[in-house]
């Protein structure tokens, strides 16, 4: 949620914009994942944060670990009478949705279903269960030992599909300031890697994953600048170009302005794509952008962010003015 929040104040928070909003992320995301009052997920890639089930430890009496197990055989597709059914298997994994002790048996068969690419249910429900999956082996007390290279070699592996893949993105980039220098290491590789895949959703999800690295070095923020300035290109999958935009425009890349104005020079439009365009030249641009900004003011879809993004260009400049 914080994402889109940060996306609202960009674009200048109306209805209309927030409305632009929705569309990036039914661009972006393939899937909205199950959501319930014990499970909360991610509602898209966009958000690029995976949320966190803040639940206390609740010890498991015998009982409770056979039904957890049973559970966990159903989430995994081991049942045969309930394999090809989503609702049966998403049902059992709220059923132990707020448990964070799991026995060791079965967070070794979830992390197991993880990795394993053999899922006869449509591809769309194998990324959302996937998901609710990675949120529960991320809130057991402790956190799995692997978990993370579990992630980083289900996008190694090449056996994944890319709704699967962004959801490892986002939940390697939320575990990331937690690892040991070696695991971080080789999680930010597996991120940028991920970030050059210039066709795929994710890689906009990556950006975002490595931008909320707190450790990372001068040359590690030079290199996730150069990552963002190559998404921002025309060419590039939509939704990861959309979400470069938008992180040049936050991260104050000045260098993305020429390739904002000839997207907004162009012939051919794309109302959500302008938008974004128009909220980062709000926060890099001077005011030699305002009569590019001004072509869009009659226009009711754009104007909204258009007002907002000169409002803030006339402000910095009043306060250079005033320093000066």
């Amino acid at each position: 949620m914080q994402m889109i929040m940060r996306l609202i104040v960009i674009l200048g928070g109306t209805a209309l914009t927030i409305a632009a909003l929705i569309a990036v992320i039914v661009l972006h995301s393939p899937v909205q994942p199950l959501v319930t009052p014990d499970v909360p997920v991610a509602t898209s890639s966009v958000e690029l944060r995976v949320k966190a089930v803040e639940r206390k430890a609740e010890p498991m009496a015998q009982a409770a670990v056979a039904d957890a197990s049973a559970a966990v055989a159903i989430v995994c597709g081991a049942d045969e009478a309930s394999a090809v059914r989503y609702e049966a298997r998403s049902a059992a994994l709220r059923s132990i949705a707020r448990r964070r002790d799991l026995p060791r048996s079965d967070v070794d068969a979830l992390s197991g279903y993880l990795r394993s690419s053999d899922d006869n249910m449509r591809v769309e429900r194998v990324a959302a269960l996937k998901n609710d999956v990675m949120n529960l082996l991320r809130n057991q007390e402790p956190q799995p030992d692997g978990f993370a290279e579990t992630l980083a070699g289900m996008f190694e592996s090449g056996d994944h599909p890319p709704a699967v893949l962004d959801y490892c993105i986002q939940h390697l980039g939320a575990m990331l300031d937690g690892l040991d220098d070696a695991m971080r290491i080789r999680v930010r590789d597996v991120l940028s890697r991920s970030a050059k895949r210039t066709n795929m959703p994710y890689a906009g999800t990556a950006l975002y994953s490595l931008a909320e690295d707190s450790r990372a070095t001068n040359a590690q923020n030079a290199e996730l600048k150069r990552l963002t300035l190559a998404l921002c290109k025309s060419g590039v999958n939509a939704a990861a170009r959309i979400a470069a935009i938008q992180l040049a425009g936050e991260r104050g890349y000045t260098e993305a302005l020429p390739v904002l104005h000839d997207t907004l020079s162009g012939v051919r439009r794309d109302a959500v794509l302008d938008i974004v365009c128009i909220g980062s030249i709000g926060l890099v641009g001077t005011e030699h952008d305002l009569p590019l900004l001004e072509r869009f003011a009659a226009d009711s879809r754009r104007a909204p962010a258009v007002d907002a993004a000169i409002e803030r260009i006339n402000k910095r400049k009043a306060v250079q003015d005033v320093s000066k």
